[in-house]
């Protein structure tokens, strides 16, 4: 394929974004290793550590491809990523010193942090992506891609018995997942090529994560407005 095929193919205004499976199987990858990297860290056996593992992989896709009903269920559809997924959990649990004793990609490290937050916007460009194709609307498509950016962590948490981290005041997480995925809907409304839609998305979410990081901005724990009220 020559590069004005390439071109072509990247501004033809379309409703479909194929993903290639090599990004689709990045982003369930890297969610996996940081659900089996947050079970280490909360003391759970092989099989916890698993099963966490693969919630925080799949769990956002899966939850969407349930409300979207006869679309299909991703996990379902690609059973040789479910083992390999089932792998690398088992690897993290025997081997997680290469994670988390100051490696390239320790929880706290900059590394994981790029690649969890790739893994984020993928997520959310994947989730709008599917629901804009069939022509879900613009706020379903919007609200099914912030699901699957942030769904696997809400439901890891859950199941482990804490408060979900999207929940928690913190910096740009779900709100980055959010942007993304209203960027990208948003875009693709108005005409703009499918792919270079999907690039802004990406783009949003890197942007409002380091963003938020950078200048301090956290959602808020709480907040009273009663007493303007008053006034």
């Amino acid at each position: 394929m020559d590069i004005a095929s390439v071109l072509e193919l990247l501004l033809a205004d379309g409703r479909a974004l194929t993903i290639p499976a090599a990004i689709d199987y990045f982003a369930i990858i890297v969610g996996v290793i940081a659900g089996a990297l947050v079970a280490c860290d909360r003391k759970l056996d092989i099989v916890g550590t698993t099963v966490a593992g693969l919630l925080t992989g799949f769990g956002g896709g899966m939850v969407r491809d349930l409300l979207m009903h006869d679309h299909g269920i991703y996990f379902t559809q690609h059973p040789e990523l479910v083992l390999i997924c089932t792998g690398i959990c088992m690897f993290v649990f025997y081997f997680r010193g290469i994670f988390m004793e100051g490696g390239l990609l320790a929880s706290e490290g900059k590394g994981f942090f790029l690649l969890d937050t790739l893994s984020v916007a993928l997520f959310a460009l994947a989730g709008a992506s599917k629901a804009f194709a069939v022509e879900e609307g613009i706020i379903l498509s919007i609200m099914y891609g912030a699901i699957t950016a942030v769904g696997g962590g809400a439901l890891r948490d859950v199941f482990t018995g804490e408060t979900p981290a999207i929940f928690k005041q913190s910096n740009f997480y779900a709100i980055a997942g959010l942007g993304g995925s209203t960027a990208y809907v948003l875009l693709a409304t108005v005409g703009c090529p499918v792919a270079v839609a999907g690039v802004l998305c990406v783009l949003a979410v890197l942007g409002l994560r380091y963003g938020s990081v950078k200048y301090g901005w956290k959602t808020r724990a709480e907040i009273d407005l009663s007493d303007y009220f008053r006034r």
